[in-house]
């Protein structure tokens, strides 16, 4: 959703320097961001490795990385130095949860390249939990966020002050934060008031657990960036273009080393490995992953309000890898994430499979059996409850070169959908 803030920044002529910095990054609907506790979080490591699902970019003859979108866009006056990550996002004491990569809400269809970190108290006064430096780094933009929430819901409670914030550790590492509110002392002193859609440039150096801004009882989001390494589960990484970073995006517990990475980790919602989640599920051949509906220019959409309409994931629940998600970008007229009714693996169905049906529910965590959660409070363990109705059903039949055929059947049950009509869709990857 960053994207479109960006497009709406490229009329100003210092901030067409800047627009590719910022590009595609607020992802505004969704309510939780990653925090963790820095004064208590010492770790000598050094520099940290990423995914295990990962493969490392090509290098030139002279040895050097070859130079991707990515660096094109955010790595052009990075430093190269040792980078060594000793500092939690918030204070120890203060760090409530981590939700892992690969959430999906809202107009977040396809599987979120970002954590979510959120502090201890769900009913905090704004700006009461400092966000830190996770590593040395220099502050390369800051940006203030959209005044309005982009995404179908309705309503949504929008921040004073809401900023995204790109720090570089090296030219390897890099961290871009969302949702950050008030900024600190140091940063507010480098920028000033921003308005809405508005960004500016800084070199402002700052070291690990130095404070970079405040939340609430919100969360922000983090992306962790590892130009080494380049996510192996998206079947054609240009459909992600205007979002470079995302092909590059780690865990952020594959950063640090123990002791520290084994406290982070156990903040993390997730049980199952990979505890930091994942977002790249695509199989050739195959329906898991994710579609873009034909015509709709890939990730970044045809349409400047709604970018995410074509998008579809079939993809495992970002808690519980066992429930299986099928996140929409058009249910009826909305984005939806619906539950899958029963078992499914969408990674054994491929064209040989024929048409199939799955019936979908709405979405609503529980904990261990089934036990009510309460109100904004997220545990580990969490799992979607198969104890809801049937919303509809969404039929699907996979094609020869990556094409998927998928029609959508609001209020049928399986039994009362026969198979597909005119108002079948074509997808892509």
């Amino acid at each position: 959703m960053w994207q479109r803030f960006c497009q709406n920044l490229a009329h100003n002529k210092r901030t067409q320097i800047i627009v590719a910095l910022v590009a595609a990054f607020f992802i505004g609907g969704v309510a939780f961001a990653l925090t963790r506790g820095g004064s208590d979080s010492s770790d000598n490591s050094q520099n940290t490795q990423g995914r295990t699902d990962t493969t490392t970019q090509p290098q030139s003859s002279d040895g050097n990385k070859t130079q991707d979108a990515f660096m094109q866009q955010y790595g052009q006056n990075c430093k190269e130095r040792d980078v060594a990550f000793t500092s939690a996002p918030m204070r120890m004491n203060e760090l409530a949860y981590i939700r892992p990569l690969g959430a999906m809400s809202d107009g977040h269809v396809t599987p979120t390249d970002h954590v979510y970190v959120g502090g201890s108290d769900p009913n905090a006064a704004d700006n009461t939990y400092p966000v830190l430096m996770p590593a040395d780094g220099t502050v390369t933009v800051v940006a203030a966020m959209p005044a309005q929430y982009i995404g179908d819901r309705k309503d949504q409670h929008l921040a004073p002050e809401d900023h995204r914030i790109v720090i570089s550790h090296s030219c390897r590492y890099f961290s871009i934060f969302i949702h950050i509110h008030k900024l600190s002392a140091a940063l507010k002193a480098e920028v000033g008031t921003l308005q809405p859609n508005q960004s500016k440039l800084t070199t402002l150096e700052l070291k690990a657990g130095d404070t970079i801004g405040y939340i609430g009882n919100t969360t922000f989001d983090w992306t962790p960036v590892d130009t080494e390494a380049t996510l192996t589960g998206f079947i054609t990484p240009s459909l992600y273009a205007q979002e470079s970073w995302k092909i590059h995006t780690v865990s952020p517990f594959d950063l640090y080393k123990d002791p520290l990475k084994s406290r982070l980790e156990a903040k993390s919602l997730r049980s199952a490995p990979p505890i930091g989640g994942k977002i790249d599920y695509d199989k050739p051949g195959r329906l898991i992953g994710n579609w873009f509906r034909q015509g709709s220019n890939g990730y970044s959409g045809s349409s400047q309000n709604r970018y995410w309409d074509g998008h579809l994931s079939v993809v495992p629940d970002y808690l519980d890898p066992n429930s299986t998600v099928v996140s929409i970008g058009n249910w009826q007229g909305s984005a939806k994430q619906l539950l899958v009714n029963g078992k499914a693996d969408p990674a054994a169905v491929s064209a040989t499979s024929g048409a199939i049906k799955y019936e979908l529910k709405g979405i609503s965590y529980v904990g261990p059996n089934d036990s009510r959660l309460p109100l904004n409070s997220f545990y580990r363990g969490a799992h979607p409850t198969q104890n809801m109705p049937i919303e509809g059903t969404i039929l699907l039949q996979v094609m020869s070169g990556e094409k998927l055929k998928v029609e959508t059947f609001p209020g049928k049950t399986a039994q009362q959908v026969s198979g597909f009509t005119g108002a079948a869709k074509i997808y892509e990857r």
